[in-house]
Order: C-alpha cells, then structure tokens, then sequence
C-alpha cells in the first residue's frame, strides 16, 4: 500500500496547474495519505507539512489541481510533460526526504 500511496502522491504532485494554497495542498496531501497509505495520521501529516513547508509553490497548486481530477493518474499523464526536469527533481527530492523526516518506509 504505500508504493500505491507514493505513486498516487507523485501523481498528484507532478499532475496539475493553478488553485492551490498551502491549506488546500496539505488537505489533499493529506487526504491521499490516509486513503492510500498504511499510514497514521501523524505521518501523513508529518508528510503534508514537508511537502507545503518544501515544495515550490507551483507544485503545490499542483497536487490540488490533480486531487480534484476524476482520474489523478491520467491527468497526471497528461501534464507531465509540461514540468520542468529542476521541477521533478524538487518534487522527487522533498518527496522522498518527507518519507525519510516521517517515517514512512518506501
């Protein structure tokens, strides 16, 4: 479950555009956590915190636009393309040292 948990969470980062605060980006951080992870609820949101407290922004509206989309996965496929690579290494990187701050085995 937390691979499924951590593929849905790259999903959601990587996935979208625009809308999202650092409120709305924890909430639906969280959210996929607890959905997705076998996770307590501190770890997630141990892993929400990392991810408003570390990632650009940008990426942030991300993970909130994704978590609104009927399909995360195929949105996320679909907006991919349009990261920067500097972008997917932040998200890569504030994503696993989140894991690491948290806990949560990989």
């Amino acid at each position: 479950m937390k691979k499924v948990f951590f593929a849905s969470l790259f999903a959601v980062g990587l996935a979208a555009c625009g809308g999202g605060s650092g409120n709305a980006a924890k909430t639906a951080i969280l959210d996929s956590c607890l959905e997705e992870a076998d996770a307590d609820a501190e770890t997630c949101n141990c892993m929400a915190d990392q991810f408003v407290e570390n990632l650009d922004p940008k990426l942030l509206d991300l993970i909130v636009e994704a978590s609104k989309a009927e399909d995360e996965d195929a949105y996320m496929m679909s907006k991919m393309g349009e990261l920067e690579p500097a972008e997917m290494t932040q998200f890569m990187t504030v994503m696993m040292g989140a894991a690491t701050e948290c806990g949560m085995d990989m």
